[in-house]
């Protein structure tokens, strides 16, 4: 890690669980975060935990469904901070909204936070680093098990239909820059976790759902393990591309929600 050391980089969704657990270690590691969240609370206390590491941190109140507000939060943190060399890609909005009626509403947030959001943050910030001869850079999406699979469970069709699209959109990027002769040195990585104890997934489980854990315990990842995972990919040999990565307890399976 130490040739990020004193590079920005730009997290996503970090108000809490895996995104908050990125960027203090990516602090902690010398690295100059730029922290995107909602939640402006939230964004201090990390601002203030992160005081102590070597790296910088900056906040930025700021929400992925919004492209104008994405726009320009990203012009912020250049002027602020200088040109982008890792982007991370987690903000996500898991709603349970079925697809057979439409009393929770419309899933157009899932869709422009999950999709929307990381594909124009993604464009901005690649242009960013060809204007700054950035050839190394790194751009993560932080995706799902979900977007790899046709999950039995009521109301996750939406979320599991967005990670489907970021797992074909980060595929589709990757051969996008490998076409561009000079870019082929940016790297690209899909790190798909399974069951990861958030808060995203404790408000999804707690009853919002017509499904139910099956009586075993089970197993969970924790958010540190997906650091461990993201700092892996940006860890490796310079010529080495982590195209996909997918994480899950030991233990893991679908056949562990049931539905009622």
């Amino acid at each position: 890690m130490e040739r990020w050391a004193g590079r920005v980089a730009v997290v996503t969704g970090a108000s809490s669980g895996i995104g908050e657990a990125l960027a203090k270690e990516l602090t902690r590691l010398g690295m100059k975060v730029a922290a995107l969240a909602r939640r402006s609370d939230r964004l201090q206390k990390l601002a203030d935990e992160c005081q102590k590491f070597k790296g910088l941190i900056n906040v930025y109140k700021c929400d992925m469904s919004d492209e104008n507000e994405v726009v320009s939060t990203l012009k912020k943190i250049y002027g602020d901070l200088g040109p982008i060399s890792v982007l991370i890609n987690n903000a996500a909005t898991m709603i349970p909204i079925n697809l057979t009626d439409s009393s929770k509403g419309s899933p157009r947030k899932i869709y422009e936070t999950n999709v929307i959001g990381p594909v124009t943050l993604t464009q901005h910030t690649l242009e960013i680093m060809k204007k700054h001869n950035i050839d190394d850079g790194h751009i993560i999406n932080i995706n799902s098990i979900v977007g790899h699979c046709v999950f039995p469970m009521t109301g996750i069709a939406n979320y599991s239909a967005s990670k489907h699209a970021i797992r074909v959109l980060t595929e589709c990027l990757k051969n996008e820059l490998a076409s561009l002769k000079q870019w082929y040195q940016r790297r690209v990585t899909s790190i798909s976790p399974g069951h990861v104890k958030t808060e995203m997934s404790d408000r999804f489980f707690e009853g919002k759902v017509p499904v139910k854990l099956s009586k075993e315990p089970v197993p969970v990842l924790s958010c540190s393990d997906i650091v461990k995972c993201v700092v892996f990919a940006l860890s490796v040999n310079p010529n080495v591309n982590i195209s996909e990565l997918t994480v899950q307890p030991v233990g893991e399976t679908i056949a562990q929600l049931t539905e009622v």
